[in-house]
């Protein structure tokens, strides 16, 4: 049986934790964001059986992109399957919307393409993204 058919809830989990690690791990290696942004799950879904028993899904699983330069975030909930669908297409997608249309980036920031290389906007590097986040929760 496949995983949309197991009732084992941390099955389910693991896939979505699978798509997560992914999506930070490509932000963090990209030659543009450098770890600029952070997805990550909040709170505990809640586990649904189907009433007839064919399978289970989590329900109401709550995501959290961090922009780590403004401290701005997105909220999003969808079911555990929404999520995992297409090798986790709704999930890049969620993520590119979050990027260009909610953080706006593109409109608000010149010079992306130019600061590839200067070390302050490495965000993998633990003291640029200590530097940040001082200085948005100031």
């Amino acid at each position: 049986m496949g995983w949309m058919y197991s009732f084992n809830r941390k099955k389910h989990q693991r896939r979505i934790n699978k798509y997560v690690r992914a999506i930070n791990k490509n932000i963090a290696n990209d030659d543009l964001w450098r770890g600029r942004f952070v997805v990550k799950q909040v709170g505990t879904p809640h586990f649904y059986i189907y009433e007839d028993k064919s399978g289970a899904e989590l329900q109401n699983v709550h995501l959290v992109i961090t922009d780590l330069k403004t401290g701005t975030q997105v909220h999003r909930w969808n079911s555990g399957n929404g999520w995992c669908h297409f090798g986790g297409s709704n999930l890049w997608r969620f993520m590119n919307d979050a990027i260009v249309e909610k953080f706006d980036v593109w409109r608000k920031e010149d010079d992306l393409y130019k600061r590839k290389e200067d070390p302050d906007y490495d965000f993998n590097n633990p003291k640029v993204r200590e530097k940040w986040r001082k200085e948005w929760q100031v």
